[in-house]
């Protein structure tokens, strides 16, 4: 009976591969390419998705867990929310730090709307309204214009109203203020239509709540628009100045930065200062061990030009997987990107790429994808259009002889959207030298060690992906000697090549094991029971290529290690 085992490298999973670099670049969107990146040194698995901000369809977003500025949501999850006709997720990072409650530690602004205010002294990354990325460490300033050109400071947003202050509440507070009565509070709604940082909006006062008595306070926000809060000097400044019906001017800013912003999301440090590596961690207030200790990362940056924006991840905490990097190592790898502006946000359990609805890497906690404050993402606006593109995964294959692969296709637009295909339409074949496929893509190998092509047609689409039969050539074990008193057990692990060097998963129990010199007994499973003093081999075989470790029971043996 045939038996599924096969064995994927450089082009799609490094899982089985024998300590090979490699890069597979994927188009994902108009202007975005997913790179998936594997280094043997580290060992490090990589995720980069280069977008181009020059692209008409794209566009950068933020997304706030639940949409609320206290909330916890995986970044896939806000990802998937968000997805929808010509409003496509194409890729997602998680976002900024964030204390109890899921609440960002640094500023967010999210389509125009600011949620809070920045933690002094760190960077945030933004894009403006003309699409321009910046990475900045911003300051805040706020202010209010009524209607007889008196004007009042901004002490805060969405947070608790102190004494003699003036706070403004947006939707992503809540339902309410959760003020008391000892102020006056006036809901407002934007007259503005887009909304941005740095810009003046215009707003029309609705309602005035000036009664310092139970029942007051505490005010609904609008969903389109804000709620102005003042306590003492400030509430009398609304109490004197601010009438309903009038229209007032609301201005909140981000220094150092002048232009409109519609998008912002904290983190830091910055990690890259026009094309040079500063990891400016000490400055921004990180402790040295979180700048120089490995962990899983996630950062973006883009190039000289603002033309091009990366998204970066890299795995760790996963050892002979991927064991994360250093913020130094993290900048060193950013510049070989050509990124001359760069920046930290939140690691370890937090990273996550999403690329197209599926999680890309590989994050570090025990129970997966980590819930986190907020993400950035990359949207296109491109609407679905007719196929225009077949992918079949894998790519290529090195597939022991006489073997199955199952393989799968998907189909596109120019833009890279999602196609439904018809399996019925699809069209299978392959060159009849390396096997046959059936109706399924169910890939069944020869004997022979040869490579060769599978195809499938879908009308007048095509995609093909390269096949190479293989065999196994070498056999290790592992541990090798094997040294033990009577009565103890070991378990052998075996390590089955090619003839490409490409590790080759197999079971134990793929394996033929025998014991010589009388020693002891093994199972199927490859776990060895010292039975008897003396010495001799344990040996696997596979086919006609077996692999043998020494084994010594109960005799003096001198190891030189």
């Amino acid at each position: 009976m045939k038996r599924i085992l096969f064995l994927l490298v450089f082009v799609s999973i490094l899982a089985q591969t024998a300590s090979a670099d490699f890069i597979e670049s994927t188009p994902v969107g108009p202007g975005i390419v997913h790179h998936h990146e594997f280094r043997e040194g580290g060992p490090w698995h990589f995720h980069v998705l280069e977008i181009d901000l020059s692209e008409n369809w794209i566009q950068l977003e933020t997304v706030k867990a639940n949409d609320r500025l206290s909330g916890y949501e995986r970044t896939s999850s806000m990802a998937g929310r968000n997805n929808y006709e010509m409003h496509r997720v194409v890729g997602a990072i998680n976002g900024d730090f964030y204390a109890s409650g899921g609440i960002p530690t640094g500023t967010q602004v999210l389509d125009g709307i600011l949620l809070k205010r920045p933690y002094a002294g760190r960077s945030v990354f933004g894009s403006t309204s003309e699409k321009q990325p910046f990475i900045e460490v911003v300051s805040f300033t706020g202010q209010i214009g009524a209607g007889d050109s008196s004007t009042l400071e901004i002490d805060g947003v969405n947070e608790a109203r102190d004494t003699d202050k003036l706070v403004l509440y947006n939707k992503y507070f809540g339902l309410t203020t959760q003020t008391n009565y000892w102020g006056t509070e006036i809901t407002a709604q934007y007259l503005t239509g887009q909304l941005a940082v740095n810009d003046t909006l215009a707003v029309l006062a609705l309602t005035k709540d000036s009664v310092q008595a139970t029942g007051h306070g505490n005010n609904a926000i609008p969903s389109d628009g804000m709620v102005i809060s003042g306590h003492g000097t400030c509430r009398d400044f609304l109490n004197e100045h601010v009438f309903v019906g009038d229209t007032l001017s609301v201005i909140l800013e981000l220094p150092p930065v002048s232009q409109s912003i519609l998008e912002l999301v904290g983190g830091g440090p910055r990690l890259i200062r026009d094309g040079t590596a500063t990891v400016e961690s000490v400055s921004e207030g990180f402790g040295q061990s979180f700048a120089s200790d490995r962990h899983p990362r996630t950062a973006v940056g883009f190039s000289e030009d603002s033309n091009k924006l990366y998204f970066f991840t890299v795995d760790g905490r996963q050892a002979g997987y991927s064991v994360g990097m250093s913020l130094y190592e993290l900048a060193d790898y950013m510049l070989e990107w050509d990124v001359y502006q760069g920046m930290n946000l939140d690691g370890g359990g937090s990273t996550t790429m999403v690329v197209r609805g599926q999680v890309v890497n590989s994050p570090s906690d025990t129970g997966g994808e980590r819930s986190v404050a907020n993400a950035l993402m990359a949207i296109s606006t491109a609407p679905t259009g007719p196929l225009a593109v077949l992918r079949i995964d894998p790519k290529e294959v090195f597939a022991l002889a006489e073997t199955q692969v199952q393989f799968s296709v998907a189909g596109f637009d120019q833009y890279y959207n999602p196609v439904t295909l018809h399996q019925d339409s699809l069209v299978w074949s392959c060159d009849s030298a390396i096997g046959t496929i059936d109706d399924s893509g169910l890939f069944t190998a020869g004997s022979d060690e040869i490579s060769g092509y599978l195809y499938v047609h879908y009308e007048d689409i095509r995609d093909s992906a390269l096949v190479h039969i293989t065999d196994v050539t070498t056999i290790a074990l592992f541990p090798n000697p094997v040294i033990l008193e009577v009565g103890q057990q070991q378990a052998i692990f075996p390590e089955a090549r090619d003839s490409y060097g490409n590790l080759i998963s197999l079971s134990a129990t793929d394996y033929q094991w025998s014991v010589t010199g009388a020693v002891g007994e093994i199972t199927t499973a490859g776990i060895f029971t010292a039975t008897q003093s003396g010495e001799g081999f344990i040996i696997a075989a596979y086919n006609s290529v077996s692999g043998s470790t020494a084994v010594s029971v109960g005799i003096p043996t001198d190891v030189i290690v």
